[in-house]
């Protein structure tokens, strides 16, 4: 279906759905249409002014006339031409229209595995050196490239011009992905950018097998546009998470930093390990290191809401929780994580685990978290979509209910919409 048709059905309950039949409106499970349309402007105002966006571009990804991009300056979604009223961009975002646990919990029935797969993996040499945690997601795409198994990559990289702010690349080959090596602890929504960054490297969308990899919530919405046919997703082959409990906004996690009496230019990498955030230079010397929670008020508030610290939808989940130094803990979930790895295996040094208590504690205690913050109820079972209605019911009145627009956008939106 062309992206740029306007007045579809509201999603997800369009296109041919995976694994369950036919009738993508089944998956739906009975939850009525909310009255009339929902605008781009009724998700900015519950979601982006609320101060509860994740910045996963998932609303960017799901827009099918294009007419939502991302704010350079602001690092969030933003409108850039008409909205048409079509209702997507809520659907797919996980803080508004998208109940990811219950896309989770479809998708558990789909996998292939019987049960996840746990591996304790590190690569060696300059892939080691280049990624983080063992450089394990960096050697098994490289892997995958070199096996002609994918296209490309859609990873993070740190940006040349902004300290501690990352970019979405496509990387193409092994350098690439070296180049792109490490954690970038900021978001770059690179799911709203897969048509740009396909072009960059002159491949068509209808050809191109690539893998994603993101954050939990980036996942959830790669996810669910893939499950429910929508052409954005058509081109990711492989999923990987980046398990995470939270993402920082950057402004102000270069206050946090500078409230330590650090340059936040001249820091080279951050890691996040064992409860502790620690900061180096290009030299590898420590410049901080301090308890994580001292840089709560940098994260993105939108977090605090999310359950899936291990991103759960994913074919491959990749953490340094539950594994020794230097290493990283794979969890593989699909038939399409379990050709993944077995390409990438032998080039790795790893061991199979079970499924270690450390990373079982900060499961629970993230999902104990969320669900004690987020106003909604945490329904695996429950419908895929919420109504409008619905979330203005739970949300209206309480510290994360809707915000009236900024007045500079008043009138932006009083002219597309």
């Amino acid at each position: 279906m062309s992206k740029s048709e306007s007045n579809q059905p509201r999603i997800p309950s369009i296109g041919e759905t995976k694994g369950v039949g036919n009738d993508p409106r089944e998956q739906l499970e009975d939850t009525a249409d909310p009255p009339g349309k929902i605008w781009f402007r009724d998700l900015d105002e519950a979601v982006i002014e609320a101060d509860r966006c994740v910045q996963c571009a998932s609303c960017v990804a799901a827009c099918p006339s294009d007419s939502i991009g991302i704010d350079a300056e602001e690092k969030r979604p933003t409108l850039v031409r008409m909205c048409t009223g079509c209702s997507r961009c809520w659907d797919f975002c996980p803080r508004s229209g998208l109940r990811y646990e219950r896309v989770n919990s479809l998708l558990e029935d789909e996998r292939g595995l019987e049960e996840p797969e746990l591996y304790a993996a590190r690569a060696s040499g300059e892939t080691a050196a280049a990624g983080q945690d063992g450089g394990v997601v960096t050697a098994l795409l490289a892997s995958l490239l070199e096996a002609g198994e994918i296209d490309g990559a859609i990873v993070a990289t740190e940006s040349e011009t902004e300290p501690l702010g990352g970019e979405a690349v496509l990387a193409t080959s092994r350098e690439e992905l070296l180049a792109a090596g490490g954690s970038i602890y900021t978001q770059t929504m690179g799911l709203g950018q897969i048509d740009e960054l396909l072009a960059e490297a002159d491949l068509e969308p209808s050809e191109a097998d690539l893998a994603f990899v993101g954050t939990p919530c980036m996942i959830q919405g790669a996810t669910a546009l893939d499950r429910y046919g929508h052409e954005p997703a058509d081109p990711i082959a492989l999923t990987i998470a980046l398990m995470c409990t939270r993402s920082f906004e950057q402004e102000r996690l270069h206050s946090q930093i500078e409230s330590f009496g650090v340059d936040p230019a001249a820091v080279e990498k951050i890691d996040i390990a064992d409860g502790a955030l620690s900061a180096f230079d290009t030299d590898g010397e420590t410049l901080l290191e301090t308890d994580v929670s001292e840089f709560d008020a940098a994260g993105l508030r939108g977090c605090d809401e999310c359950t899936d610290f291990v991103g759960a939808g994913a074919d491959i989940s990749a953490g340094n929780v539950g594994s020794e130094d230097g290493y990283s803990t794979l969890v593989v979930r699909t038939e399409a994580g379990k050709d993944a790895w077995n390409i990438a295996e032998d080039g790795l040094e790893s061991h199979a685990i079970d499924r270690p208590a450390a990373h079982e504690r900060i499961t629970d205690w993230n999902d104990r978290r969320a669900q004690s913050i987020m106003p909604r109820a945490y329904d695996p079972a429950g419908s895929v979509g919420i109504s409008y209605d619905e979330h203005r019911e739970v949300y209206d009145e309480t510290d994360r209910e809707p915000q009236p627009l900024n007045p500079a956008r008043v009138h932006q939106y009083e002219e597309w919409c």
